[in-house]
């Protein structure tokens, strides 16, 4: 397999994939989609009864114009920047499961109305590089005399468990398009320039009275420019062992990381699967 990186972002990547399968392809897409893990906001905790701000003397309703369990929805959604070298499951942890800096981070929100709390006023405890990546995601209005006093845990998982934990979207695959031109004796100039027209793309082009491709990674597979050339002089096909991966995260993880671990976790599993099958019997 030839792997050829056609774009690389931190949020976005499309990757070719030579001398392959789609199964083969579509098992990396699953990875991505379900199996790379990142930290969520999993547990919140919220403050009940009166506040006091004791700078201005002013006691605030622990209260808000939505419910706590809405709240928490919007804090487990918000994308939190993820170190995969550094995080991990509290299963898999040192600390058996009680919680440390290697497995957890915590996170405090205290804002006090009428205001709107945003993604920004859920700060980290401790490390300041694990603030939101979204800081003006907006999470809810309080009005006069209310207040939003709570702390929240992050912990690693994966979108198998639940979609917060989901690092990957837009994940999918296509193969790569040959479009084969022929020119039939009875197909006119116009005949060519009338389906080089149709292409969505752009990407066909008539000079001399011939028709030619200028970037055939961009065809789209539309059919356009095919039924536009009623002679047949235009064919489209798919390559069977050529394919483009392109996906996008959430920021929580970069394209290349989430890419690297899925393809890690793809091949220890299959190595678990073939000594599996080689113990039987």
């Amino acid at each position: 397999m030839q792997v050829t990186i056609q774009e690389l972002k931190p949020r976005s990547t499309v990757v070719e994939l030579d001398g392959t399968t789609a199964s083969q392809v579509n098992a990396i897409r699953r990875t991505l989609l379900a199996d790379v893990p990142k930290l969520a906001i999993e547990d919140v905790e919220f403050h009940l009864g009166p506040i006091r701000d004791e700078a201005t003397g002013k006691d605030y309703d622990s209260s808000t114009s939505m419910f706590d369990e809405a709240i928490a929805l919007r804090l487990g959604l918000l994308p939190i920047p993820t170190d995969l070298g550094e995080f991990r499951r509290k299963a898999d942890c040192t600390c058996g499961g009680a919680g440390c800096p290697h497995c957890q981070v915590m996170y405090s929100i205290d804002r006090k109305g009428p205001c709107t709390v945003y993604a920004r006023d859920v700060v980290p405890l401790g490390d300041a590089s694990l603030a939101t990546l979204e800081p003006n995601v907006p999470i809810v209005r309080l009005g006069a005399r209310q207040a939003l006093l709570a702390y929240a845990t992050a912990v690693v998982g994966t979108a198998r468990e639940h979609a917060k934990w989901q690092v990957a979207q837009g994940v999918g695959m296509f193969p790569r398009m040959h479009v084969k031109i022929q020119k039939k004796a009875d197909c006119s100039e116009a005949c060519l320039k009338r389906a080089a027209a149709t292409c969505p793309v752009n990407i066909l082009e008539v000079a001399g009275g011939k028709l030619s491709v200028t970037d055939e990674v961009k065809c789209i597979d539309c059919g356009a420019c095919e039924k536009a050339c009623e002679h047949g002089s235009i064919q489209i096909a798919a390559d069977e062992e050529d394919f483009f991966l392109r996906f996008e995260t959430d920021g929580s993880v970069t394209t290349r990381e989430a890419l690297r671990f899925a393809l890690k976790d793809l091949k220890r599993r299959f190595e678990e699967l073939r000594e599996a099958i080689q113990g039987i019997g």
